[in-house]
């Protein structure tokens, strides 16, 4: 969603503008009669300021303008290909009522807010008026609700930016999410649906888009999954194979590099027998070319599972940029636990990203209080998450990344727990 704000001598010399910028789609959000200030703006003609939004999601617009329609199904958000239609979720009538609860909420929040902050600001103008001592200056990032100053000028986007922090995204992340509404006063009249709408439509944009694996049959496919260890690389492709195999009939051949660990591979070993699957153990980039050249003639989809290798040493690194120049033509995941400290978390993808592209795969989303670092990694980094895992069960607690349920968390629009997946996801 696109918001911005348009200033002229009058509303019927703005539309125009707005319509020919914005087109027939463009909704506005409010309108507000500039006042003129000094001694000569008694004598100058009064303007308008008009804050108008331009929708791209005609349907969801729907449902937020009218809460109370009955759906039995609505179209995903984002267009995708699914790994399985079992782990897709629509948007249900039942989301219209939720998203109606929630902001009902947040707006009994807000007016909470805007009455505290008032308070606060009211005291401490009290307090500075007995003082001579200026206060010092203000900065964007200094700026905190906890002690009585605000970051943004209108109550409801300093709710969401305060919801936010709370979930652990990082203040340059929030902000970056809430870049079109930074100028919004509170004197501004605004839909508060539009608001939701336009905060959850930027998270949704920044985390769509990834690429999943490819479930049509054709050409064989080569996936390879790497990380440090301790992730769930080995159960979460466990999950993969399951599913590719059993929901969507396609040969699956494996192939396992992680050599330094034997549980690794006879853990491997007892998902393929239990599935019926060829797979094969490799020790050497050799070997690797070898194999993947056999398996390839024979399945749809080879999945490669690679050892664990620690960021920190350089000499496992290479060895892993060994093994993937052996392996063309492939796509690429490194799976890492959401609930690895941030900083880790930020080194680790780092250093793999300087020896290939990947796209993302977060574990153990049941572990972690909040999906903040999630949220801060395909911000900061540019990379996007492509599937999730939330549990032990192979393969239930796995699926295609929802950006939607991820906005909902991160803006608490989610009841009850912190996130979605608190207790195993759905």
């Amino acid at each position: 969603m696109k918001v911005k704000r348009y200033e002229g001598k009058s509303e019927a010399a703005l539309m125009p503008i707005i319509m020919e910028e914005m087109g027939d789609g463009a909704t506005i959000i409010s309108v507000k009669q500039k006042p003129n200030s000094g001694f000569f703006g008694f004598f100058r003609k009064p303007s308008v300021i008009i804050t108008a939004a331009c929708e791209d999601d005609a349907e969801f617009m729907n449902l937020l303008n009218n809460p109370d329609t009955k759906q039995k199904t609505a179209p995903p958000l984002v267009e995708r290909k699914p790994l399985s239609a079992d782990l897709v979720e629509t948007n249900t009538a039942s989301g219209s009522a939720a998203i109606e609860e929630s902001m009902t909420i947040l707006l009994k929040e807000a007016r909470k807010a805007a009455n505290q902050i008032e308070q606060e600001e009211s005291s401490k103008r009290a307090k500075s008026s007995k003082s001579q001592i200026e206060p010092p200056k203000k900065t964007a990032e200094n700026k905190s609700t906890s002690s009585g100053t605000r970051k943004y000028n209108h109550t409801m986007v300093q709710l969401f930016y305060d919801t936010m922090i709370g979930q652990e995204v990082l203040p340059e992340v929030a902000a970056h999410i809430l870049r079109d509404l930074e100028n919004m006063q509170e004197t501004d009249q605004i839909d508060v649906r539009l608001l939701v709408k336009a905060v959850y439509g930027s998270i949704v944009d920044m985390l769509k888009g990834p690429t999943l694996i490819d479930t049509n049959k054709g050409e064989a496919q080569t996936v390879v999954f790497m990380g440090p260890t301790g992730v769930g690389k080995t159960t979460t492709i466990a999950k993969l194979s399951s599913i590719l195999t059993l929901k969507h009939g396609l040969r699956i051949g494996l192939i396992t590099a992680d050599t330094y660990r034997i549980a690794a591979v006879e853990q491997l070993k007892t998902y393929a027998d239990i599935l019926g699957l060829d797979i094969r153990v490799v020790y050497s980039p050799e070997e690797m070319t070898e194999q993947l050249k056999v398996l390839r003639e024979k399945n749809d989809i080879v999945l490669i599972d690679t050892a664990g290798r620690s960021h920190k040493n350089p000499e496992s690194i290479a060895e892993l940029k060994a093994l993937l120049d052996s392996i063309p033509d492939s796509k690429r995941y490194l799976v890492a636990s959401v609930t690895t400290r941030y900083k880790d978390l930020c080194k680790i993808v780092s250093v793999y990203d300087s020896q290939t592209d990947f796209n993302l795969i977060f574990t153990k989303l049941d572990e972690a209080e909040t999906l903040g670092s999630l949220m801060n990694i395909c911000c900061l980094a540019g990379k996007k998450a492509a599937y999730v895992t939330f549990g032990q069960n192979v393969p239930d607690d796995l699926e295609a990344i929802k950006p939607d349920k991820i906005a909902k968390s991160l803006l608490g629009l989610v009841d009850g727990e912190a996130h979605p997946y608190a207790e195993g996801g759905l």
